[in-house]
């Protein structure tokens, strides 16, 4: 299955009649049946394409390539139509599709489509921030979530501090988010996997397209350099500074950024049977804070990936990944100079196989390896500084695991998907373990004893299976049951106290003290497609049980603390929440409501008091937000405008507040109520955005439009913080970062 530029299109919906035989093709875009000799009609369905419908006499064995086209607007000019969020075809369930097309009707934040935006549009979904790009699923934190892009893992999916994420819209293909019911072939985090695609490059002609917004400047090729070979090049360039030249603070006028980010991408089909591609990413960030602190930050990226079709029933793929995350963080005050650089790398290899020799079957199966090395901070002191050089041990492990996934189909109306993957960690040295006296609170002073662990030697393993489950049932022909039931493991966690990923975490694998930490999951829902594609509705309901879940001693010290594993708590938690999605997806006016109520608690119980938070009770985890809501309307105008409104709701997320001071030898401190026991104020914002239909003029193809983000000037908090008044209770006060209205044009050219 291939689209009009001979991009192979994975998770294509296939309907083969009579028989009514529905399947699903896979990541190289194939999907083979049994089937006996005769005519049959194939209609096949894809994400912002054309629907194909083609008869074929069947009298022998048949490779056929289907060629979608791409989604035509109606002749009168007054229907649009939009993708399908929602599968009820699929067995598996709590995941949503959205293409490059849908991406870029919604608003914008300084011009820019984002994908980690659209993503916190979806149910189940909530955002880390005002200006972050992390997001939170299912009360799970930012690090529970596998971000990859072309299968490549992230580390840090952030452009200056969150307002940009590193995909460049311009080059996307599609993506989409589990949140359940993953198959097995997916593991490494506990709450969700965001799967991005980059578009291949196409197989006619060289293509061109330059864009341009307020902060950022695009330039993408792509096309054949032969028969056999295609291209996708994108480079993306952000120059920030003139527009923080005109805020009046101080503090941000005289701060400077930059980010840019590159893509390349080579597919090399080598005959028939094999095909061979590399999807490279390069970025660098950095951001200056005038007088004292500067940070930068650089992700690497390559996966090479090797297809094969040993017959038309079996396949096999073996993918290399290399990912590396590097950040610095530089003081520049006079005295105080230093560099405190960090990094961390992933090398990976997987090997999958596909075979569909059986029409009732799909299986997949295979196993991957993965090595880690972390180094949580280097501090190297120049100039004239004070300070010495303190460099911490590199954080080494290795992580395999196996999987079987077989997806079966029983007969029209039931089908389900089994999975089991088996995953084991090893820790290895060079290391210090520290031991501590029975009894007593992990400190410094209770240190008692302290074991080496040599370079190579093993410090500690763990092991376990994750079972899969997924069922599904067809009420009608438009309508399904499914249901879910999984448990996941993950073996690296981020050690951070804030509320998105930032330059300044510190990324740990599990060890002695640091339990991998697991995920069960139980969910339900029910899905309904109208007839016509007109609308679709599903409400999902989910319960997730959390163990080994992080969180820390008051006043922890995470930076360069080489005692770090006795600030950390370990406990246990639980979320649960009801998930509700109608689309509407014909006629000049589209769109969605998305709406979330959920909750997501912890306890810890340590050994001891000061080891032990909100008394052993229940409180909210830092990612609980009980309500979400998002509205997003597309209007098609006459005038072949599309007018967008985003609209999004969420309760404040919960904080630590200070009630009380007290002074205690002439120093006044904060006393603080139960972790977690008040909230920010609920965060709301609408942004509003107007794009033109694409204008061929001359065989180039002119698309632009504006946007206005934060339409009514909502001071959304990003944080809390208290100031102490003599003579009066502790006075709180909101920071925000984004208080006003944002507009921004964009403008693309494709030739």
């Amino acid at each position: 299955m291939v689209n009009a530029s001979g991009e192979k299109l994975e998770g294509a919906f296939v309907v083969i009649s009579p028989g009514e035989i529905g399947v699903l093709t896979n990541k190289q875009g194939r999907f083979s049946t049994k089937l006996d000799k005769g005519t049959y009609k194939i209609v096949c369905q894809y994400i912002g394409m054309a629907p194909l419908q083609e008869t074929v006499v069947l009298d022998s064995n048949k490779d056929i390539v289907l060629r979608l086209g791409q989604q035509n607007v109606s002749l009168k000019q007054v229907e649009i139509s939009t993708n399908s969020v929602i599968d009820i075809n699929s067995v598996h369930m709590g995941s949503s599709h959205m293409d490059q097309k849908l991406l870029t009707r919604m608003p914008k934040l300084l011009g820019e489509a984002d994908v980690v935006r659209a993503v916190s549009a979806l149910p189940g979904v909530v955002n880390a921030g005002e200006g972050t790009s992390g997001f939170y699923v299912r009360g799970g934190s930012t690090d529970q979530n596998l971000v990859l892009m072309d299968g490549a893992p992230l580390f840090n999916s952030n452009h200056l501090f969150g307002f940009y994420s590193v995909y460049n819209p311009d080059i996307l293909k599609s993506f989409a988010l589990h949140r359940s019911g993953t198959s097995a072939t997916y593991g490494g985090r506990i709450s969700s996997i965001l799967d991005v695609n980059l578009r291949d490059g196409n197989t006619d002609s060289m293509k061109y397209e330059v864009g341009i917004t307020p902060v950022t400047a695009k330039l993408s090729m792509d096309g054949p350099l032969s028969d056999k070979v295609t291209m996708l090049v994108a480079f993306r360039g952000a120059y920030p500074d003139y527009i923080m030249k005109l805020f009046r603070s101080e503090n941000v006028n005289k701060s400077s950024g930059f980010f840019y980010d590159g893509n390349l991408k080579l597919k090399y089909q080598l005959n028939e049977k094999n095909s061979m591609s590399f999807s490279g990413y390069r970025s660098e960030d950095g951001f200056k804070f005038p007088y004292d602190t500067t940070y930068s930050w650089t992700n690497t990226l390559g996966t090479l990936r090797w297809n094969h079709l040993f017959n038309n029933n079996f396949t096999g793929t073996a993918t290399l990944v290399k990912s590396i995350y590097k950040n610095t963080v530089e003081g520049i005050a006079t005295g105080e100079e230093f560099k405190l650089n960090s990094d961390i790398d992933l090398t990976q290899l997987k090997v999958s196989f596909g075979y569909f020799g059986n029409k009732n079957h799909q299986l997949d199966f295979g196993g991957e390896a993965s090595a880690y090395a972390i180094q949580p901070g280097d501090l190297v002191p120049y100039g004239t500084s004070s300070l010495s050089r303190r460099t911490m041990n590199v954080d080494k492990g290795y992580e395999a695991a196996a999987f079987v996934n077989d997806e079966i189909k029983v007969n029209n109306k039931f089908s389900f998907s089994v999975g089991l993957r088996y995953s084991h960690f090893t820790k290895v040295g060079p290391s210090e373990i520290y031991l501590y006296r029975k009894d007593l609170p992990k400190t410094e002073k209770n240190i008692q004893d302290t074991v080496y662990v040599s370079e190579g030697s093993i410090e500690q393993t763990y092991q376990g299976v994750e079972p899969r489950l997924s069922v599904k049932y067809s009420v009608s022909e438009n309508a399904s049951l499914k249901a879910g039931l999984s448990r996941a493991r993950q073996y690296i966690q981020l050690i951070s106290n804030t509320a998105a990923i930032t330059p300044v975490d510190i990324w740990k694998l599990s060890n002695r003290y640091i339990k991998p930490q697991i995920a069960d999951q139980v969910s339900f829902g029910y899905f309904y497609l109208h007839p016509d594609n007109l609308y679709e509705f599903s409400w999902e309901v989910y319960f997730k049980n959390l163990y080994n879940q992080i969180d820390y001693k008051d006043g922890a010290v995470l930076l360069l603390n080489p005692n770090l594993n006795a600030d950390l708590l370990f406990g246990e938690g639980y979320a649960y929440g009801s998930e509700w999605f109608l689309k509407k997806n014909h006629g000049r006016l589209t769109g969605w409501i998305s709406m979330t109520g959920s909750q997501a608690l912890r306890k810890i119980v340590g050994a001891t008091a000061e080891e032990t938070i909100n008394n052993g009770q229940w409180y909210p985890s830092n990612y609980d937000k009980p309500v979400s809501l998002t509205v997003f309307v597309n209007h098609k105008t006459w005038l072949n405008w599309n007018v967008s409104a985003n609209f999004t709701y969420s309760t404040g997320r919960p904080i630590t507040a200070s009630d009380t001071w007290y002074r205690y030898y002439d120093q006044i401190f904060a006393n603080y109520v139960g972790r977690n026991q008040s909230r920010m104020p609920d965060y709301h914002r609408l942004d509003l955005s107007f794009n033109r239909e694409p204008l061929v003029r001359e065989k180039v193809e002119y698309t632009w439009g504006f946007s206005i983000y934060n339409l009514y000037a909502r001071k959304n908090a990003y944080s809390t913080l208290y100031q102490h008044f003599y003579g009066a209770p502790p006075g709180a006060y909101k920071l925000s970062v984004i208080g006003v209205p944002i507009p921004s044009v964009n403008f693309n050219a494709k030739f």
